[in-house]
């Protein structure tokens, strides 16, 4: 074999030049009713992908009634004071299309998608749905006995105790220190008057946002929209209250005690920015180069050089309040305290190191190439679009950011690691069995220990 015919075999090809790309124009209005609108009129079928977002998400929920936006977004589509569920999901049917209602930490969503030639029934049923939701006492019993079920099976599941914990050190005593589902304590004090009680208060136009996306008629389309939602009304939703984060002076540890566990379930992190903070956009730059996409640092570090983990990332999370940085990955057990401290060890080299131009470049490449793939679908432009309602960004805000990562250079790396990464006040918690862990972990700080009946135990840290 000739060395030309080897070198093929052996090296990948290099990267053509990125083409030059632009976010699709789209449609964005206001109702008198304060209803926001996006349209955007995009060729992938004659489909429509319809989303409300309002103002109606978990950032609401005290700690005594956690879970409440969530199961109140579940039950948008268990029936009307017209129609049952079964109507409903009837209708949806005829429409040649599928339904969803849900809820995260910033917005309550209901959703539909269906052929093109249905968009005005489609309208009409899901302004009928928010408007008029009834929220029957049978259905509020039947998901609330749903939900106690799902709580009950995530007590065996590492990855949920480990996401809860390390929630509620970051955030304690706020929405964000809980899970979205709720808890058994909580749950268990739902009624229909409580859930229907939210539903009203934060369901309204003013702080609302809906997506229209796929085949249609930009103009037709918003004349439609403003017969079908103009009768809608409501008063200005309540603010959210602020969401405060632990702000600790040095890194802790914690292990939730699993001795059966095949593997460890590692998290580690602290708070970060929120969704409109002017670094967002770059701090994805950094995240990809970090933890973000698989040949970032930390994946190759930990699952090719070290061999103890399938795969590590990490992630900042877009949230109206500042929402968390997070480092994940299930780790060997016998790797853990050398998995943390390579952690460590890349959050620090992003501090104390200029990124080489080469690594940086092929970040930029990657980033600005997979960016046209999530519009590809008329609910991911839907989904972008959303970000910028709910979130309140310029309608010129991916374009923005496209040309921040274009431009992005090795010395805005490190300044945006120095302000954002906080590698020695970090949260660490370990999912496994603690008698392997401890003695691996205890060199990183402070040690609480979770026992199954939700016992803790506290140790010293280093030193």
């Amino acid at each position: 074999m000739d060395k030309t015919a080897d070198e093929l075999r052996t090296k990948p090809p290099a990267p053509g030049e990125v083409i030059a790309f632009s976010f699709p124009r789209f449609e964005h209005f206001h109702l008198p009713s304060g209803l926001e609108v996006y349209l955007a009129s995009i060729d992938r079928g004659p489909l429509v992908s319809l989303h409300l977002a309002c103002p109606g998400g978990a950032q609401y929920d005290s700690p005594s009634d956690a879970g409440r936006a969530t199961l109140a977004a579940d039950l948008l589509d268990e029936g009307t004071d017209e129609l049952t569920a079964m109507e409903i999901a009837a209708r949806v049917e005829n429409l040649g299309g599928f339904l969803s209602g849900q809820a995260g930490w910033d917005a309550g969503w209901l959703s539909i998608t269906l052929l093109s030639r249905h968009l005005e029934p489609g309208l009409v049923l899901l302004a009928h749905m928010v408007e008029r939701a009834s929220f029957p006492e049978a259905e509020v019993d039947r998901l609330c006995q749903q939900r106690l079920a799902e709580l009950r099976r995530r007590t065996s599941q590492p990855a949920s105790l480990a996401a809860d914990a390390l929630a509620r050190a970051v955030y304690p005593g706020t929405p964000y220190g809980q899970s979205l589902l709720g808890t058994p304590d909580s749950v268990r004090t739902f009624g229909r008057s409580e859930l229907y009680d939210f539903h009203r208060r934060h369901v309204t136009p003013r702080g609302s946002v809906l997506i229209v996306t796929g085949d249609l008629n930009s103009t037709a389309t918003a004349k439609l929209i403003e017969r079908v939602f103009g009768g809608w009304s409501g008063s200005e939703p309540a603010a959210a209250g602020p969401i405060l984060s632990h702000d600790p002076h040095h890194t802790s540890v914690t292990i939730v005690d699993r001795p059966e566990a095949a593997q460890t379930v590692l998290r580690i992190g602290h708070a970060s920015v929120p969704r409109n903070h002017p670094d967002y956009g770059a701090l994805q730059v950094l995240n990809s180069l970090l933890g973000g996409k698989f040949t970032s640092r930390i994946n190759l570090s930990l699952r090719e050089k070290l061999g103890i983990t399938y795969g590590a990332s990490s992630s900042f999370s877009a949230r109206l309040g500042p929402g968390p940085f997070q480092v994940a990955a299930d780790v060997e057990t016998d790797g853990v305290g050398i998995g943390t401290q390579e952690i460590l060890k890349q959050l620090h080299r992003l501090q104390d190191e200029l990124v080489g131009a080469a690594e940086l470049q092929d970040t930029k490449t990657y980033l600005l190439g997979v960016f046209p793939y999530s519009l590809q679908r008329i609910d991911g432009l839907a989904s972008r679009l959303a970000d910028l309602g709910v979130a309140s960004l310029p309608d010129d805000y991916f374009d923005q950011q496209l040309a921040v990562v274009r431009g992005i250079e090795p010395k805005t790396i490190r300044s945006l690691a120095e302000l954002h990464l906080q590698p020695t006040r970090l949260a660490i918690f370990a999912v496994g069995p603690v008698d392997r862990l401890r003695p691996q972990l205890e060199k990183f700080g402070p040690i609480a220990v979770v026992r199954r009946d939700n016992e803790v135990e506290t140790g010293d840290g280093p030193g």
